[in-house]
């Protein structure tokens, strides 16, 4: 890390590091890389995570209920074995949603730190423990809180959790089980604004330059985006 950016660490607290990845990544990412932590970044996406899903819970429960009536409806199951199915579903989600909303967030920076941390050492060549890594990518992971957060209202109005902020909202409905449509929902402004700060960190990390870690992220998220948007368009 170069003095500059040890010299930005150290005058920037926790409440400014986390402004400044919506408004100077750079100087954020300088900083968190410098001297990292995330104990805060993290309370914060869990908190807003735990807001999102019980502000959205109804909204959730009845469309996947109803996706799911659908599909047995498809293959003829009998109507009291699909309200007990139903039934089960929504009281099983009941109880998950909110555990999930408490622990999902976690898990998936870890996981997603942990990937970062292979590519950065062995892809790339360079050399990080798992604390720096973990704790840009807990920063970055704000921006996407901030999406929840922009999208609740819209959900709420709607009564739908199929909100994009990306060219699919420019098909129609009947378009969404197709792989264009999910392909497209995982190329939305806070996706690409993410994996800007995103690379800013982990360039400031493995002192790379910012182009060659954005390259080889877009790279990584195609591939994830490809993965899943064909496995959606199958199940």
């Amino acid at each position: 890390m170069n003095e500059q950016n040890q010299n930005q660490g150290e005058h920037l607290n926790a409440f400014e590091r986390m402004i400044n990845v919506f408004f100077s990544p750079g100087k954020a990412m300088a900083s968190v890389a410098a001297k990292p932590s995330w104990v805060l970044p993290v309370i914060l996406v869990t908190l807003i995570s735990i807001v999102f899903t019980m502000s959205a819970k109804q909204v959730i429960i009845h469309e996947t209920l109803t996706k799911q009536e659908q599909k047995m409806l498809e293959r003829d199951m009998d109507p009291d074995q699909i309200d007990e199915i139903l039934s089960r579903t929504e009281g099983w989600m009941n109880i998950s949603m909110p555990i999930g909303a408490l622990v999902f967030p976690v898990i998936m920076i870890v996981i997603v730190s942990a990937i970062y941390l292979f590519v950065g050492n062995v892809i790339l060549g360079g050399s990080a423990s798992f604390k720096p890594v973990f704790a840009v990518t807990a920063h970055a992971w704000l921006i996407f809180s901030v999406g929840s957060l922009v999208a609740l209202p819209i959900v709420l109005s709607k009564e739908t959790v199929q909100v994009s902020f990306s060219l699919a909202t420019l098909l129609s409905e009947q378009a969404r089980e197709t792989f264009l449509y999910q392909f497209l929902t995982k190329i939305d402004i806070f996706a690409i604004w993410y994996l800007g700060v995103q690379s800013i960190g982990l360039a400031a990390v493995y002192n790379m330059s910012t182009k060659k870690m954005a390259t080889t992220l877009a790279i990584l998220y195609l591939l994830y985006a490809v993965i899943a948007s064909s496995l959606a368009a199958i199940f």
